[in-house]
């Protein structure tokens, strides 16, 4: 099965309501979920004191692997857009929802590997119509990356659990797949979230009333 599904999840999923949705007119998109060589992969950090309003307690350990599922529940057909990935971003309470965190480690190598650096092919770039009453599914397995350089010289990265803790994600909403093309969104869908999730599944409603 691709990456995204299309259409309604089994009827015995149970859904976790994400609280503190809100859509901005005229998002300026950004970045998707995927991670590229050079990326700073937030704060998210290994060590220190978590500030009070971020906590979520668990006595689970990590990773928090986590589905969004990217709802239509407007009036109006959506695209969302991938390069690669689907774009979309997560964002810590750590550090005030300041730095995107990188979700991805695409064409990029363990900073412990020996042998060479990897090629990379190109991606699929262009958008995902989601029509509505549809929706589109993706999965973060609730790592974080940073970026550095192998001995070799090669891009490389190094993984990092995401803490429990409140996330935030931001994820541009198109018109049309032109639109995606273009990289102009129509607005920004914002939907804040606890990690780890309850049953695994946050909703981000990115339809539009009339």
């Amino acid at each position: 099965m691709s990456w995204w599904m299309r259409g309604a999840m089994a009827a015995g999923l149970v859904l976790a309501t994400a609280c503190g949705s809100t859509v901005n007119e005229g998002g300026n998109g950004g970045a998707g979920g995927a991670g590229g060589a050079g990326g700073t992969g937030g704060t998210g950090g290994e060590g220190g004191v978590i500030p009070p309003e971020c906590v979520v307690e668990t006595p689970a350990s990590g990773p928090y692997e986590v589905t969004f599922r990217f709802e239509n529940n407007g009036a109006f057909p959506a695209v969302l857009r991938e390069d690669c990935v689907l774009e979309y971003k997560v964002e810590s309470c750590e550090d005030g929802y300041a730095t995107p965190l990188v979700t991805r480690a695409l064409c990029s190598q363990a900073c412990s590997s020996m042998g060479g650096c990897i090629a990379c092919g190109p991606c699929l770039q262009g958008g995902v119509p989601v029509a509505i009453g549809e929706n589109v599914m993706d999965t973060w397995g609730g790592m974080r990356y940073t970026f550095g350089t192998t001995s070799e010289g090669c891009s490389c990265h190094e993984e990092h659990v995401a803490r429990a803790g409140k996330y935030r994600l931001r994820v541009p909403v198109y018109a049309s797949e032109m639109d995606a093309d273009m990289n102009a969104p129509a607005y920004e869908v914002t939907v804040n979230f606890d990690l780890p999730a309850p049953n695994g599944v946050v909703v981000v409603p990115i339809g539009q009333s009339p």
